[in-house]
């Protein structure tokens, strides 16, 4: 029994080496997963890009086929039999007739359909672009957010120690011989010492919730690693924008506008095309007919037909035109809304250089004033309880004030970086990477 309580001790043992060792070397094949790396694997990952690319290949497919003419169409009959005799030869009409027909789509439809579908397939890149900045701009938020559940996390933990360290300092003064008072001193710090507890359980319930979305965009194993506990550095755009003109004007080369400008041109081509109901649509024919001899032997001649169809559009009024005029409308409405995402773009970017001018302004309080102020007022409040001189209450507000502080002037810098996200998603220019 002795051996095999050994054994199972040494086999234990070696188990957790193991999985340390596994730990360690996962730890070791990925590093701290930064911003940047999340952003870039995002991007390779995300099968929406290769999907457009198909989709963009589809529709030139499409145009080369819609610029070709319809199959010809082939008839072969039997003409004017004689129901009495079945004979091919009795009748001189009697003959078999073999025609061909191909119909002439009207005006340049073949034309304007091809240029329609290749405009369609010249917008995918341009919302290729626009999908790149938007996933750069998700994951940014997303990885932000962990990144701030993460630190925050570390300063509580970090300020986790100083609180047990005033627990004991109150309770080795309790022990001494103090009163009621400091028996409440001891269960207020216990007290807050479960708060700081409760605080990161629902910091890491967040963290871990922050993590599964940014699965969505990032492998799972660089995921299961931590986060750089660097926080990232991006300067602040250097593009002003003042007024709705000027942003009309720099917002033309946004990967958004220039998509809509494509269907702008789409629409236009659309409307082109109905325009071309008002012309005839044209079939045009040949059959030979083939006549047997005559009773008698008598050679007969075998037939030639020709013909040429078309339509007339003598009902253009309720018919042809409504729909040219359907066309229009729709182009004018699409014409419209390229207004609405240029006013859409220029108000987010207003709001977020407002955001950001505020957030600067309490970054300086916080960093060069308040910080300082309420560490010198942590070490006084400690100094005077220590002397018998200060409330047990008035330190643990201290603090309690000083790590709400440092969490706040770090939740300052991440809403700091989600804004400037955002401003690089609105001033991002329309440059394509073709694949």
């Amino acid at each position: 029994m002795k051996n095999l309580s050994k054994r199972i001790v040494l086999a234990t043992l070696f188990a957790q080496a193991l999985c340390l060792g596994a730990l360690e070397a996962v730890a070791q094949t990925y590093p701290a997963l930064t911003l940047e790396n999340a952003i870039e694997q995002a991007v390779l990952e995300d099968d929406w890009l290769a999907a457009n690319v198909e989709r963009e290949q589809a529709m030139l497919e499409e145009a080369l086929a819609a610029a070709q003419l319809p199959d010809p169409r082939v008839s072969i009959g039997l003409s004017n039999l004689p129901l009495d005799t079945f004979n091919l030869g009795q009748e001189p009409m009697t003959q078999l007739r073999v025609g061909i027909n191909q119909v002439i789509p009207r005006g340049d439809t073949l034309l304007l359909s091809e240029q329609k579908k290749k405009q369609q397939s010249e917008v995918n890149p341009f919302l290729r672009a626009d999908r790149k900045a938007k996933v750069e701009l998700l994951v940014s938020q997303l990885w932000l957010k962990s990144f701030l559940s993460a630190r925050s996390i570390a300063l509580i933990e970090a300020d986790r120690s100083l609180f047990q360290q005033l627990i004991d300092i109150t309770s080795s003064r309790y022990t001494v011989g103090a009163g009621l008072a400091r028996q409440q001193d001891v269960v207020r710090a216990q007290l807050e010492l479960l708060r700081l507890d409760d605080r990161l359980a629902v910091l890491r319930q967040a963290q871990d919730s922050n993590k599964q979305q940014l699965a969505q965009w990032v492998p799972s194993a660089l995921i299961a690693g931590a986060l750089s506990d660097e926080i990232p550095q991006r300067a602040p755009p250097q593009i002003r924008l003042a007024t709705l003109a000027e942003a009309a004007e720099f917002f033309e080369t946004h990967p958004r506008i220039r998509s809509h400008d494509k269907q702008i041109e789409v629409a236009a081509t659309q409307v082109a095309l109905a325009k071309q109901s008002l012309k005839p649509e044209y079939t045009v024919g040949a059959a030979y007919g083939y006549r047997d001899n005559a009773p008698g032997g008598i050679n007969r001649a075998d037939f030639l037909t020709l013909e040429l169809s078309f339509d007339v559009p003598l009902f253009a009024e309720k018919r042809q035109k409504p729909l040219i005029r359907a066309s229009q409308h729709s182009a004018a409405a699409i014409q419209v809304e390229r207004t609405l995402i240029v006013k859409e773009l220029f108000a987010n970017y207003q709001q977020a250089v407002a955001e950001l001018n505020i957030l600067d302004e309490r970054r300086t309080l916080y960093a060069d004033l308040l910080l300082a102020q309420i560490n010198d007022l942590t070490e006084a409040t400690l100094s005077a309880y220590t002397a018998d001189e200060g409330d047990f209450e008035e330190v643990m507000r201290a603090y309690i004030a000083e790590l709400n502080t440092k969490i706040d002037l770090l939740q300052i810098d991440v809403e700091r970086l989600q804004v400037l996200a955002r401003l690089d998603y609105l001033l991002a220019g329309s440059a394509i990477n073709e694949e």
